[in-house]
């Protein structure tokens, strides 16, 4: 049987979401409004994930990772 993967986009938003819990942000909304987006942007890209790769290299940036770490399927520290 086939291994199935998800979509990478799906990756980056469990990425992202785990990401901001290591965060000095104590929630969602308070990230959201740091980064400068509504809380249903930043909501969508956590459940859904984020295609853009521009918004990918802005969030890293912030998060002060690299990118290849938002893609990780199995990302360490």
């Amino acid at each position: 049987m086939e291994k199935q993967y998800k979509p990478l986009s799906e990756i980056v938003g469990e990425n992202v979401k785990r990401l901001i819990k290591e965060t000095k942000y104590r929630t969602q909304e308070d990230f959201a409004y740091a980064y400068g987006v509504e809380t249903r942007t930043l909501s969508r890209w956590l459940n859904k994930g984020i295609n853009n790769i521009d918004t990918l290299k802005q969030l890293a940036d912030f998060l002060s990772v690299r990118i290849a770490d938002l893609l990780a399927r199995d990302y360490e520290k």
